[in-house]
Parts: structure tokens; C-alpha cells; sequence
């Protein structure tokens, strides 16, 4: 069985999941659609692409997609899934799911009609080794009860491996009504990895977002309002105790990159970087542990990051079990999507919220 796979959206697609397929089998790529059909075009050219649409809703209803991907901007998301789901289309949808908590539970009661169809969120950090590789070590009790999970981004890379600059021109990504901002794009994957590895939903949320960056010139040399959030930070209590924090930057240009440390009773979990995770076990003192996981992608894809590498396995795990086989992993469904988008709602809220 091959899966017909149709992508909404010509930027992240062409940069990154379109060059996945050659390592996820029984795919083929068939359709491509964009708002700018020059870039639909352009794109179907690039990768040979048979079917070019103006409008997602048309691809999501053609004779000739099984599988519809989802990675336009956020703004648009409910309205394609939705209509996808309709079409009796399978749904890999990017984050953040929605604009709001109101279109996720609209775009999960669309996927809750149709149980015959997976409707999954890009979450692609739970098929990450190390990530991956700590859950199974928080499961297994290894650092004991998780007491509290602290994660940061620092600084925010652009697709060149350059920290975000001040001067980087104007684009949806900077507008907060197309889902634009750093909480949406890296937040929402940092909330659902605290879901991912301690199997607890979020309690309560406190948070707040920034803009230090106020105004940008776009292609046109025109000056435009900055609305999205460039700065971030969160604090949550899971249902089993844990509290958690975040920190996320698209203004600051030095820094670890990306650092995560999980606390136990009986030890910690340190994640640096991409590539490595080290345990250390309480009482300190000594050398951490190197547990980090191996990457048979590694230097394969393109781009050559654990995003793209990650991307790949969560789609060969889709297209496994669209072929009737159990996952691999544990993906994450539209109603894990519409869970994140709740907190996310409480910390744009910027004071505290109790979520039921």
C-alpha cells in the first residue's frame, strides 16, 4: 500500500517535510497546495509533484490524497483539518494546532466524528532519541517521582542556524492573528513533552508573553507592527504534583540553545543541545551518566536537525499504522493538541488559571 500524500502550505513542506519522504517508504507526495500558487507551482516542480491547488479545501477533497498535511499557518489550520476530516482524509496537522482552544475542540470533535481516520498533531519532539529516551527513563523510575521539569530555548535558531535578528524582516511569523510567536511555534512542544513524559495532564497555569521587537520592515520596505510574542515564559502544576517551567527567546542571541533538566526524588535527567542526555543521581557530587540515545538519522536529512530526523520517524509511525499496524510510538492525537492549546490560551492570559 502506498499513502497518497497531499501538503497545505509551500514553506515548512518544501524546507522540511518534503525532503523527508525519500526515507519514510510506501509515500508518495501528490499534491501541494498554497494561497500563492506561484509558490504551489514552484514547489511541485522542485519535488514532481502531479496536483497543484489555490485552496486547501481543494486538495483536502481530491480523488487523489489519502494522507492530508497540514503546515500552512496556524490561522488556517481548523479550516483544512476540518475540511480534510470531512473528505474522509487521514491529518497530520503542524503546531500549534489552532489559533485558540476553541478551534482545537472544533477540529477534535471533527476528528472524534471520524474514527475511521487518524488525526495527529506534529508533535515530532516524542519521536526524538534523547527525548524519547527520557521518558523511558522517567517510566521506569529511574530518577524516582518527578518533583519539577524546566525547559528553555536560548536563542531561537532561524532555518540558516542564526540567531533571530532584530532586523529580520516582517513576516506572518511576527503576526499574533496568523499564530505567529515563539510560545505557539516552540511552546506548544515543550508543554507537550512535560504531557509526553509524565503521563499528567496540566492543573493550573501562570505565564506571560512579550514583544521587545515592536516593528519590522516587510519584503516591500514598508514598516509593520510586530504582534507576536518574542519572548515567553510559563510556570504549570501537573495533575501528578509536578511543576514545570518554561523559557523561550527569539531575542536573545547567546545562550545554551536548547536545555532541558527533569528533577526526581531519586535523580535528574539533563538535556543539552540536540544530541545529548546525561543522568545523574541524587546526592551529587560525582560525573553524570551519558545516556543519550543513538540517531541512526543522523547527518541523512535535510535539514540536519532533530526536528527533520525527528519528522521523519513520526511519519514512517503514521503511515505504519495507516496500514493497519500498531504504532511505534505514542503520537500525539488531536485531543493532546487541544490539551497544549489550553495552556497556551492561560499563558497569553498572562495571570493564573486552574484548568479543569
Amino acid at each position: 500500500m502506498t499513502v497518497r500524500i497531499g501538503f497545505i502550505g509551500s514553506g515548512f513542506a518544501r524546507r522540511v517535510q518534503l525532503p523527508a519522504l525519500p526515507f519514510v517508504p510506501e509515500t508518495r507526495a501528490t499534491a501541494i497546495a498554497s494561497g500563492r500558487r506561484a509558490n504551489a507551482e514552484a514547489v511541485a516542480r522542485e519535488f514532481g509533484l502531479p496536483h497543484v491547488f489555490d485552496d486547501g479545501v481543494e486538495l483536502a477533497r481530491s480523488a487523489d490524497v489519502d494522507l492530508v498535511v497540514v503546515s500552512s499557518t496556524p490561522d488556517s489550520h481548523a479550516r483544512y483539518a476540518i475540511a480534510a476530516l470531512e473528505a474522509g482524509k487521514h491529518v497530520l496537522c503542524e503546531k500549534p494546532m489552532a489559533l485558540d482552544a476553541y478551534e482545537a475542540a472544533q477540529m477534535l470533535a471533527a476528528a472524534e466524528r471520524r474514527p475511521d481516520r487518524f488525526a495527529w498533531v506534529d508533535h515530532e519532539l516524542r519521536y526524538e532519541p534523547n527525548r524519547r529516551r527520557a521518558r523511558e527513563l522517567i517510566r521506569s523510575g529511574a530518577i524516582g517521582d518527578v518533583r519539577h521539569i524546566e525547559l528553555s530555548l536560548k536563542p531561537y535558531l532561524r532555518g540558516d542556524g542564526r540567531p533571530q535578528a532584530s532586523d529580520a524582516p516582517w513576516t506572518w511569523w511576527f503576526d499574533t492573528a496568523r499564530g505567529g510567536g515563539i510560545l505557539g511555534a516552540v511552546g506548544s512542544h515543550l508543554i507537550d513533552l512535560c504531557r509526553y513524559w509524565t503521563g499528567s495532564e496540566v492543573t493550573y497555569v501562570a505565564g506571560l508573553v512579550e514583544t521587545f521587537v515592536t516593528e519590522r520592515t516587510d519584503g516591500s520596505g514598508v514598516k509593520r507592527p510586530v504582534t507576536a510574542d518574542d519572548f515567553t515564559s510559563g510556570v504549570w502544576r501537573m495533575a501528578s504534583g509536578a511543576v514545570a517551567t518554561i523559557t523561550l527567546s527569539t531575542v536573545a542571541q547567546h545562550g545554551p540553545g536548547h536545555l532541558g533538566q527533569v528533577t526526581g526524588s531519586e535523580g535528574t535527567l539533563l538535556l543539552t543541545g540536540e544530541t545529548k542526555l546525561e543522568l545523574g543521581k541524587a546526592g551529587g557530587g560525582g560525573p553524570l551518566e551519558d545516556v543519550s540515545a543513538p540517531d541512526d538519522l543522523w547527518e541523512k536529512t535535510k535539514p540536519n536537525n532533530m526536528w527533520a530526523r525527528s519528522f521523519v520517524r513520526l511519519l514512517r509511525d503514521m503511515v505504519r499504522v495507516i496500514g493497519g499496524a500498531a504504532p511505534e510510538g505514542e503520537p500525539a492525537a488531536f485531543r493532546d493538541g487541544w490539551q497544549v492549546q489550553r495552556v497556551l490560551d492561560a499563558i497569553r492570559g498572562g495571570r493564573g488559571v486552574r484548568l479543569d
